[in-house]
């Protein structure tokens, strides 16, 4: 089977066993449905792209030891018609969905049609975190700044995936404790805990690698102190918010020793969107995701109650 049909097919897998539940509703999961699968359009083109990075092993060591990520802007393969293609789609996935802010939406396509908005200059600043830029241009073109992160960080990812696929084996754990990509840089978007040893693994919001953290640290200001790191337990779950009480952000961790889905395969991105009641929660407890993230939309499920511990 061609492996991004594979890789598709492990993700409707993973969306049905989502319907059944409360939290989630099914607008939201059709939502998601069509946006990977719009994006797995263009990373199947971008299947056989060669990075011409030439990273020697002494260069990867070197690198690791220096803090600097494997990705430079100059290797992504970006491709302005499968760019815009990718953005005007999203755009209209996003327009279909009731209750959507249509004359946002409308606006933001409108200024990459006059040409206010460049597209290879949006993913250019979403890929150096240049949230100034997102702020005025979002204030510029009168669209919510969330609507365009998730526009830009969703067009971005098939073009940042298909390039972290390549040098993800590269990656020299033992040199890189992090609280970013070893890959591209980006942030964590979700966490979790191994189930042979509780080793504490991020996953990246933007290109998708893994890699190694310190349990006891906050993957975002680098906090230490036992006292500001508290966790939000939720009643009957395989997961948990862990909370940083110094930055008050929070990231979404699985504890794969208290089971879980077994049917389900962790993807990420599914898993993050599985666990949307949990950002309901933390938000209530006053705690932020990055700056990446737009707010939660569905309630959390009835009954679901949290409690702090250590």
């Amino acid at each position: 089977m061609d492996t991004y049909k594979e890789d598709i097919h492990k993700i409707e897998e993973v969306l049905n066993c989502l319907n059944d539940k409360e939290y989630i509703s099914e607008s939201t999961i059709s939502f998601f449905r069509d946006i990977i699968r719009t994006q797995y359009k263009v990373k199947k083109q971008l299947g056989e792209i060669k990075i011409s990075t030439n990273l020697t092993e002494e260069k990867v060591k070197e690198m690791m030891i220096n803090g600097i990520p494997l990705i430079a802007w100059d290797d992504i393969p970006l491709k302005e018609s499968s760019l815009k293609e990718l953005f005007r789609e999203i755009c209209g996935i996003i327009k279909k969905q009731e209750n959507s802010e249509t004359g946002e939406v409308q606006r933001l396509i409108d200024a990459e049609s006059e040409g206010t908005i460049t597209l290879d200059i949006l993913i250019k600043k979403l890929f150096s975190h240049d949230n100034v830029y997102f702020h005025s241009l979002a204030r510029d073109i009168k669209v919510g700044e969330e609507l365009l992160l998730f526009v830009a960080l969703h067009i971005a990812r098939p073009f940042f995936e298909a390039v972290a696929a390549k040098l993800n084996d590269r990656v020299m754990d033992e040199l890189w404790i992090k609280n970013r990509c070893p890959v591209c840089g980006s942030e964590a978007q979700i966490a979790k805990l191994e189930k042979e040893v509780g080793k504490k693994m991020l996953t990246c919001l933007l290109c998708g690698s893994e890699w190694r953290f310190m349990r006891v640290k906050c993957p975002f200001c680098n906090n230490e102190d036992n006292k500001s790191l508290k966790f939000l337990e939720v009643e009957g779950s395989p997961y948990r918010i862990d909370i940083c009480k110094k930055c008050k952000r929070y990231i979404k961790t699985l504890d794969e020793r208290k089971g879980g889905d077994e049917k389900r395969e962790f993807i990420p991105s599914i898993e993050d969107l599985a666990t949307m009641y949990l950002d309901v929660v933390a938000e209530k407890e006053g705690y932020e995701r990055s700056w990446f993230f737009p707010p939660s939309v569905d309630e959390p499920k009835a009954g679901t109650k949290s409690k702090v511990l250590h």
